[in-house]
């Protein structure tokens, strides 16, 4: 059912473009975020048999099951791109570990605008793990600064008895 309406979706798209009645950067937004995250992590297979692009790439916003490491983190990538931008990326990919990857396995219009949608929505969230690293250092944080408290207020005395009695045995002795 899904290939169906991708394969309307992509001879319409198509058609459109070549009739001049639309471009690359109206057809991003008719694209679906939800659509677009089921293609990230590969939960919807690409219709030509490409990698999920999840398989390699961590985006923001998204949680631990989007933390790839081999690529880059995406959720700064797209920010401040136009949809025409996104989609040029998407239709031929320029980074040299991608090509072999996509050889022969082009993404349609169809998941193009899905995936930019999806892109879209994602730029500028923060990587995922970043909540769980701040609430670690805050929490680090707080415990060293426990600690020193505790350190300060365990002195036997206060620094003023301490020199006094320092000091009296030096200055008391002339009588």
């Amino acid at each position: 059912m899904r290939t169906g309406r991708s394969f309307r979706l992509a001879v319409t798209a198509a058609l459109a473009m070549a009739c001049g009645l639309t471009s690359a950067a109206d057809l991003i937004g008719a694209g679906e975020g939800a659509r677009g995250r089921d293609l990230f992590i590969g939960a919807t297979p690409f219709r030509n048999g490409g990698a999920p692009c999840g398989a390699c790439h961590a985006i923001g916003g998204q949680g631990a099951a989007f933390a790839a490491t081999l690529g880059p983190e995406l959720s700064a990538s797209f920010t401040g791109m136009s949809a025409a931008d996104i989609d040029g990326l998407l239709a031929d990919p320029p980074f040299p570990t991608m090509v072999p990857l996509y050889a022969g396995r082009a993404l349609d219009p169809a998941e193009r605008a899905d995936l930019g949608a999806f892109l879209s929505d994602a730029a500028g969230k923060p990587p995922p793990g970043a909540e769980r690293i701040i609430a670690w250092a805050a929490l680090l944080t707080a415990a060293c600064l426990a600690v020193a408290a505790r350190l300060a207020r365990w002195r036997r005395g206060s620094l003023r008895e301490e020199l006094r009695a320092k000091a009296l045995p030096t200055h008391g002795g002339s009588r």
